[in-house]
């Protein structure tokens, strides 16, 4: 399954255990030697097969032993000042900010408070 960010979680989730797990046999790893590599327990090495939810620190120790861990970089690229940015505000990044007129119509409210 190619992933293309219209799956669900649990569905990305599935997908990513699997790749895992198809690149740990791939490599003759038992789930036993890749989670004693990557310093975490069997059981949850077998959870991050099935599509379940694992730690990032644990996935971050998977991935490094299978030799991933440098495919991260392409999920979020380090944002660097753009030209226009140097150019239009003397070198500074602009911060995001909210005028506080807008900050205060915007507040969100459960409804039974009281004004």
């Amino acid at each position: 399954m190619r992933i293309t960010g219209f799956e669900s979680n649990e569905a990305i989730l599935l997908e990513l255990g699997q790749r895992i797990k198809d690149t740990r046999i791939s490599m003759n790893y038992t789930q036993e030697e890749l989670a004693q590599l990557a310093g975490v327990s069997a059981i949850t090495l077998s959870r991050l097969e099935r599509g379940e939810s694992v730690s990032m620190e644990n996935m971050i120790n998977v991935l490094r032993v299978l030799g991933s861990l440098p495919n991260m970089e392409l999920l979020l690229q380090e944002q660097g000042i753009r030209p226009t940015d140097v150019a239009d505000h003397k070198g500074k990044r602009k911060r995001v900010s909210r005028s506080k007129a807008n900050a205060e119509k915007n507040t969100w409210m459960w409804g039974d408070e009281s004004e």
